[in-house]
């Protein structure tokens, strides 16, 4: 059979399976920013204790990183002499570090020597966990989690910690909060310390995920199997869920960048080694000197003969403000992208299955795009921070 007959039936498939088939059609995906944790793994020695439990996003930037690390040394293994010809994938790989290390140049110069590895690591590993992400199964297959059971978590933890306020505003504070919860939930509330009793925690908790679970909140619904919940229409109007809609699914895996943990640490990273450059670059005293202009040979002597110069301490701290805001800069726009994507697949695949064919195809320029735009910036930036007031090199 002719490949376009295979792709123009697997088409169809998806268009009679994901649009008309009651039981196969895509569930509306349970979306939060925060990595998932996996059920039960609060409860862990460790991670639970000190970590909160293990999220898929974590696991997922993990396989990334193996991935990363596979590649490197599967190249390794093959590397070749000056007289062998390369072939396949060794070939193409070696065109696009060679690319890459061109275009790195053009910007950097002579220092990409020393660019050049943060740059492609940061590239090549962004790129794989947003790429990941476009793996069939790989953010929609993992584990079945109770809605009420994990709203009830969440509920609880609020509780704890407006009873650790009103317990910092004094004893008036706490009975009044007290009293209050016990008229919202009709159950009595023994607090010791500003916390919860661990029988009244038990008891509050249940009472909680009972209020949850007659909402029927879940999109998969307890049967001989967990199903799809499909909403009914009353004589009203109003759509309604069957009785047992409590499940929704927890992701084994979700791309690493939809979470703000993994985003924040690689603009740290990044950040840090930007000082490390212009520091390594110029010296301590002539880098900082951009941001404390004070501390600079002759300043004093600069301001007798330009007094205009005197406003520098001033750009000075708007050039500091300026670094730190990178930070955000870098962590914000990588996580936007490459959320609002995840949340765009999952939306189109509930709404209009077979429209995704399109949107995997943007999503997987959108995932490169950010990569070499991550890596980009941070190169400008190390080039930028290695440059003197006047765009002299100080070699030290």
């Amino acid at each position: 059979m002719k490949k376009r007959y295979v792709i123009l039936i697997a088409v169809v498939l998806m268009i009679v399976f994901g649009s008309f088939v009651q039981y196969t059609k895509p569930v509306r995906p349970f979306i939060q920013l925060p990595g998932e944790i996996y059920p039960g793994s609060a409860k862990w020695p460790i991670i639970g204790t000190v970590f909160g439990g293990l999220t898929n996003t974590f696991m997922s930037s993990l396989v990334a990183w193996v991935a990363v690390l596979g590649l490197a040394v599967s190249l390794k293994a093959r590397s070749r002499t000056a007289d062998e010809v390369p072939t396949g994938f060794y070939n193409f790989f070696e065109m696009i570090i060679e690319v890459a290390y061109n275009f790195a140049r053009n910007i950097a110069g002579a220092k990409v020597k020393d660019f050049f590895p943060f740059f492609m690591t940061f590239l090549l590993y962004i790129l794989f966990t947003n790429w990941m992400g476009l793996i069939p199964g790989w953010d929609s297959i993992g584990f079945w989690e109770s809605k009420p059971h994990f709203y009830a978590e969440k509920e609880i933890k609020l509780i704890e910690a407006e009873l650790e306020a009103a317990h910092l505003q004094g004893e008036e504070a706490l009975a009044t909060y007290v009293t209050g919860l016990e008229t919202r939930l009709g159950v009595h509330v023994e607090v010791t310390d500003g916390h919860l009793t661990a029988a009244a925690e038990e008891e509050i908790f249940h009472e909680l995920e009972h209020g949850f679970d007659l909402q029927n909140l879940g999109d998969l619904k307890q049967g001989m199997f967990l199903i799809r919940a499909a909403e009914t229409t009353n004589e009203d109007g109003t759509k309604v869920k069957p009785d047992g809609a409590d499940y929704t699914i927890v992701p084994i895996f979700r791309p690493g960048a939809t979470d703000l943990n993994f985003t924040l640490a690689f603009a740290l990273i990044a950040m840090t080694a930007v000082q490390y450059y212009g520091i390594k670059y110029l010296g301590a005293r002539g880098y900082f000197s951009k941001f404390f202009p004070f501390i600079g040979k002759g300043f004093g002597q600069q301001v007798a003969k330009n007094p205009i110069k005197a406003i520098d301490p001033a750009v000075g701290l708007l050039e500091l403000i300026s670094e730190i805001s990178k930070i955000i800069s870098f962590a914000f726009r990588l996580l936007g992208n490459i959320f609002a994507g995840m949340v765009l697949l999952f939306v189109m695949a509930f709404l209009i299955p077979v429209a995704n064919v399109a949107f995997f195809g943007l999503e997987f320029f959108v995932g490169l795009i950010q990569a070499l735009v991550f890596g980009l910036l941070m190169l400008i930036f190390m080039v930028s921070a290695t440059e003197g007031h006047h765009g002299e090199e100080e070699h030290h």
